[in-house]
């Protein structure tokens, strides 16, 4: 008896630890950390030393048992989208409302069955409140949020397929980002250093070429991406790329004129930024599964052990990047998330605060890349296509080995102990 109570002690408690956590700010630049044993609220970057933590509802919440989770702001809303949040649904939209504190669900239809493929797989189009997610197998699909804002609707939405990409997705995992109503794929395999593919979401069409950025090359390699959303709520045009071997972090800002794509007046900033790439420090801990959040001047990091990670004023108003700033480890950890990650290639590149930014990019010569992505007239391909087989539960999940082996080491470990307890009954 005492063995079976501790191997369901144990399992119990090693499946708790391997929830992936996320962070994300509220539309007024309040920083939440989620997919702990408690999501917690954490205040304004004013606080962030000595964070004033406070709990949030636990009511409909998400599980939290998806390996690719994501958290996405819908900044108009006020509202935050979690796309892959459950394992035994990965379709299902968790909606979380900051006004209220309070969670709904949205299910859905017509699921691609590779959804997820990663914590960046996913976006959501500002102008349009559309998610586009890209699998791997699949292509691209979209979900029209537009109806549900910040709650849940009763009726059920449809994924439709979109088109498929025009690169190879084999062997690619997924990191996206959006700048400028174009939606930007890092690392895509085979792809030139400094350059990435992309997707024109108004007109529903992949650019048949590469995007070059100038600046410092962000290196042709998988990661995490995110948008920085600005003060106007405007579309964003600044994204922020953490690639796989950490080699900086690299804030690469777009921009181009909607009506003729070789424009360059016009832009919110000196036209020697419009696609340039500027950096700061990588992270501190070097976690591959970690997730980021920004705001118009901060960026955020949560590793997958609930480590928090911040660095203040990343990016400047006029879309440069100040040097001299550093990431900082907040005093604060979320509980409940993985105890290790697989993922990490190291948990401390170099000590908080030691590294110092570069701006690189932000007086580069063009040479041709100040030039706006050319576009066409095409029509959306596919976009009444019907969906494969709804998401199932596991489908896709590029981090799921790392997790089995952190899972692995805890039910070792129960297995151990029910070992032990078992000998003192022979």
């Amino acid at each position: 008896m005492l063995a079976v109570a501790l191997f369901s002690l144990l399992s119990a408690f090693a499946l708790n630890v391997n929830a992936v956590p996320c962070v994300q700010f509220d539309a007024s630049w309040n920083l939440y950390a989620f997919g702990g044993d408690q999501d917690v609220k954490l205040g304004s970057n004013s606080s962030w030393a000595q964070p004033s933590v406070s709990p949030l509802t636990t009511s409909g919440r998400p599980p939290w048992t998806g390996d690719n989770a994501q958290c996405i702001l819908s900044q108009t809303n006020n509202a935050m989208y979690v796309v892959g949040g459950d394992s035994s649904d990965l379709s299902k939209i968790y909606i979380y409302n900051f006004a209220s504190d309070s969670w709904s669900s949205q299910t859905t239809s017509g699921a691609p069955s590779d959804l997820g493929n990663s914590r960046s797989s996913s976006i959501l189009d500002h102008d349009t409140n559309v998610i586009f997610t890209l699998t791997t197998g699949s292509g691209l699909y979209q979900l029209d949020m537009s109806s549900v804002t910040n709650a849940a609707s009763s009726n059920a939405l449809s994924w439709e397929a979109v088109s498929s990409p025009s690169f190879t997705e084999t062997g690619y995992t997924v990191t996206a980002a959006q700048a400028a109503n174009h939606v930007f794929y890092f690392g895509v395999p085979g792809t030139a250093a400094g350059s990435a593919n992309l997707f024109v979401v108004h007109y529903a069409y992949f650019q048949p070429d590469a995007q070059k950025f100038s600046g410092t090359a962000f290196p042709d390699s998988a990661g995490q991406a995110i948008s920085i959303p600005n003060e106007s709520d405007n579309v964003p045009y600044s994204m922020v790329f953490v690639p796989n071997d950490f080699s900086n972090t690299y804030i690469a800002t777009h921009w181009t004129d909607l009506g003729d794509y070789t424009v360059t007046t016009g832009a919110p900033f000196a036209t020697d930024i419009i696609n340039s790439t500027q950096t700061v420090s990588a992270p501190t801990s070097q976690d591959k599964a970690a997730s980021y959040a920004a705001s118009p001047y901060d960026l955020v990091q949560i590793d997958t052990t609930g480590q928090i990670y911040y660095y203040n004023n990343v990016i400047n108003s006029d879309y440069t990047v100040p040097s001299g700033g550093s990431w900082q480890k907040m005093s604060y950890a979320l509980t409940g998330g993985s105890a290790s990650s697989s993922n990490s290639t190291s948990s401390s590149a170099a000590p908080s605060g030691s590294a110092s930014a570069s701006a690189s990019g932000a007086s580069a010569s063009q040479s041709g890349s100040a030039t706006g992505s050319a576009t066409g007239s095409a029509s959306r391909s596919g976009s009444s296509a019907s969906a494969s087989a709804s998401a199932s539960s596991g489908s896709g999940n590029s981090s799921a080995a790392g997790r089995s082996v952190a899972r692995g080491d805890v039910i070792g470990l129960a297995l151990g102990v029910v070992a032990i307890g078992a000998s003192f009954f022979m």
